[in-house]
């Protein structure tokens, strides 16, 4: 008996479409395509198109996917790789013409992949990143997630508000990628009790949790065959729920509470494999540097060279010796997953999720180590399944009590609710009320198509004020200021929709369009 194995890439930036460039802004979307998106599609593509058999699963919220596709970004995206390649050109000039042999030879590297990229973008996936994604959907290989529509923090949202980040996701998902995802990937993996039913409601059938969430209050119960569960009505849940009691195993998928919808724990100890701040493999010394820039192009040419290095005294990345450490990571990985499958009950499945972001973009050798893991998955012979795969082969008999929390710091809340971020969510509960109270605003009748695009535009709106990254980037001081006068400025326009909304009249047409040219995403939000 053997589990299967998954990796799960969780991809996702916050909506920063026309919303500043540099150091934050539209570029964090334009530097993820060219450092990530892109050169995963050209991996799995291309393992694809060598038969190499691989199954992973890809989760895209609706947000990025909404941004993917914008022809504003598609053309900024273009201007932004052109740069970078005159950059990486300069560099690689100036560079050997100082005698830096070492850093110019990365530059050219840079020049070659950058070249390739955009070529790959242009040619070979047509400008159409989410017909890309959606191909590898199509043919097996990657299963893909949806999410809440702009990545809100669901257990701090009133229920008309999750109802609404789900339905409104679920459908962006299928407009953009033509298939619709029966999987989701729930925002920092924040749960709370009854959020399943939410699920449920809006057609999602599993989900994936921190291993933390199963904690001792998280018990497994006896469920009756899945036949008698399914037919058996009342009778057949309450006897379920009343069954033995026993520890949850993380390496099982689970019903949720009394529900139908599963739950997919990832495995600690593979994940912090790439993961731990202490042995994680993107902190290899022989691995690129992120955080030390050239001061003139903004290009990276130095290792990590150890913990204990300053910035001042990193030394010159060199590419070969990165590219060995990705193979010796790569094996050690695989090793680690067929430890976690071997000899377990052959309905376990064993899962790896990350952020997508990580590969490429912070931890530069990522993709190449991705397409290595799967490459000897594959010869390793290891199962792999997407989640959807599994649940079909080994459909969960037995239901589980998940723990309120999240994935991030201590497993609770603390990372996105905090006393810099409480005036965040006590004026979400407003606007969320503001907008119930406006109940007999049309949202799509004929008759008075004005009023019911400034309600669509204020629903808009409001599902961007209530995306997480807002209230995560206070928290963790990474971009507080920029992140606050985004909120604002969402709740100002959500205001002024809903005043549109009620005063009706062209005379506002103007006013209405420039509201939608700004905040464009969703155009069938109601």
């Amino acid at each position: 008996m053997e589990a299967a194995f998954t990796l799960v890439l969780h991809a996702h930036l916050p909506y920063v479409r026309g919303a500043g460039r540099w150091p934050h802004g539209e570029e964090w979307v334009h530097e993820a395509i060219l450092a990530c998106y892109l050169p995963l599609l050209v991996a799995l593509h291309d393992l694809r198109a060598e038969g190499v058999r691989f199954r992973m699963v890809l989760s895209l919220t609706p947000i990025l996917l909404e941004q993917l596709a914008d022809p504003d970004i598609d053309r900024r995206f273009l201007e932004y790789a052109d740069d970078q390649i005159s950059r990486a050109n300069t560099d690689a000039n100036r560079l050997a013409d100082e005698g830096n042999f070492q850093p110019a030879l990365v530059a050219a590297d840079y020049r070659a992949r950058y070249t390739t990229l955009r070529d790959a973008y242009l040619h070979r996936f047509s400008r159409d990143l989410c017909g890309a994604f959606a191909s590898l959907a199509r043919s097996g290989e990657v299963e893909i997630l949806t999410s809440a529509a702009t990545h809100g923090y669901l257990p701090l949202l009133d229920e008309v508000s999750v109802d609404s980040q789900l339905r409104i996701g679920r459908a962006s998902s299928a407009r953009r990628l033509g298939i619709t995802p029966t999987g989701i990937w729930l925002p920092e993996c924040a749960y709370r009790p009854g959020l399943e039913r939410a699920l449920e409601r809006n057609g999602l059938t599993h989900f994936f949790t921190d291993p933390h969430l199963l904690s001792d209050r998280a018990t497994a119960r006896a469920s009756m065959s899945l036949e008698a569960d399914r037919s058996g009505g009342a009778l057949a849940q309450d006897q379920t729920l009343r069954g033995s009691d026993r520890g949850a195993d993380a390496e099982r998928p689970y019903l949720v509470d009394s529900s139908r919808v599963a739950v997919i724990a990832r495995h600690d100890e593979l994940s912090l494999r790439v993961w731990s701040s202490v042995y994680g493999y993107p902190g290899d010394p022989m691995y690129r540097e992120f955080h030390r820039k050239d001061p003139q192009t903004g290009l990276r040419y130095w290792r990590v060279t150890g913990p204990a290095a300053s910035l001042g005294e990193k030394s010159d990345y060199v590419i070969e010796d990165a590219q060995a450490r990705v193979a010796v990571h790569a094996e050690h990985f695989v090793d680690g997953v067929r430890a976690a499958c071997a000899g377990a009950a052959d309905d376990a499945f064993v899962v790896a999720a990350f952020d997508a972001e990580l590969f490429g973009h912070w931890w530069y050798e990522g993709v190449e180590w991705l397409t290595a893991v799967l490459r000897r998955l594959a010869d390793a012979r290891v199962r792999t399944r997407t989640a959807a795969e599994h649940l079909a082969l080994h459909p969960p008999l037995e239901h589980v009590a998940l723990a309120e929390g999240s994935w991030g710091k201590g497993n609770d809340h603390s990372t996105w609710v905090s006393a810099e971020t409480a005036w965040m969510f006590d004026e979400l509960v407003a606007m969320a009320a503001r907008l119930a109270l406006c109940t007999a605003l049309p949202t799509d009748p004929p008759q008075d198509l004005f009023r019911a695009r400034a309600a669509r535009q204020a629903v808009r709106e409001l599902l961007l004020a209530q995306s997480s990254d807002w209230p995560f980037l206070v928290t963790t001081g990474q971009a507080a200021a920029y992140a606050s006068d985004r909120f604002r400025s969402h709740a100002q326009r959500f205001s002024r929709a809903l005043e549109l909304a009620r005063e009706g009249g062209a005379a506002n047409d103007a006013e209405l369009l420039t509201l939608e040219g700004i905040d464009n995403p969703f155009p069938d939000a109601t």
